[in-house]
């Protein structure tokens, strides 16, 4: 089963809302989302914790979707004023920026790894002997190690990305993906997709760049008062 993370933009909700948050946001997707197929979670999805409160949002606001499971002072989404996107764009940057300077470390003396791009070319981007051939360099294996993850798994965008990037590249690419998910559902129903998800990007990343620019542009540019949700897609 495959789990996207869609961020639901709405209008203003109040108290005197008909349906609660929650329910706005289950019907939001749906109406856009025509596959039977799907399920969707919210409260209680991967992403419940996705975004990070300002200090002092009130825990019982009805504008916030919050998992009582969840991390504290976390919640799935709900009203910008109460997001601290600013936080959530740092932490990520900061992860990206210590597991750039651990991969460096370790890797100090190996030899340049050759990108993704030369062995999606010679092979194809969904050849298995592809992947496998890309994390037989000692680079690769390296990062493996410092993620724990040495068993067989799917394409990690990270691992193309250090190769490729600068420090400075890798740690902005990072700040870039914080807030969006894998998909954007628009205030008007417009339904836009990082088209890596899809297995239709090229190897530089433009697709999902310039996806995470439109959708961080969009987001940034909605009034404090419109709200902004984490779905769970699977399917």
């Amino acid at each position: 089963m495959t789990s996207r993370h869609i961020l639901v933009c709405l209008p203003p909700h109040t108290a005197e809302a008909a349906h609660p948050l929650a329910t706005r946001v289950l019907c939001a997707v749906e109406e856009a989302d025509d596959d039977d197929t799907t399920s969707y979670q919210i409260s209680e999805g991967r992403y419940a914790s996705h975004f990070p409160l300002v200090a002092g949002a009130p825990a019982d606001d009805p504008r916030l979707v919050r998992s009582a499971s969840g991390e504290p002072g976390r919640c799935a989404g709900g009203v910008l004023r109460l997001l601290d996107l600013a936080a959530l764009r740092d932490q990520h940057a900061a992860k990206a920026a210590d597991l750039y300077d651990t991969w460096a470390h370790a890797t100090e003396g190996m030899p340049p790894a050759r990108p993704w791009a030369a062995f999606a070319e010679q092979w194809g981007s969904d050849s298995p002997r592809a992947l496998l051939a890309f994390r037989d360099q000692p680079r690769l294996k390296a990062l493996a190690e410092i993620k724990g993850r040495t068993g067989p798994r799917q394409r990690d965008d990270d691992e193309a990305a250090l190769i490729s990037l600068d420090r400075a590249g890798f740690i902005d690419r990072a700040r870039r993906r914080a807030v969006p998910g894998h998909i954007l559902l628009e205030l008007d129903g417009t339904w836009t997709a990082d088209p890596a998800g899809l297995n239709s990007d090229d190897a530089a990343e433009t697709g999902s760049t310039a996806y995470y620019e439109h959708a961080n542009a969009y987001i940034d540019a909605l009034p404090a008062d419109f709200l902004v949700v984490g779905v769970d897609c699977r399917r």
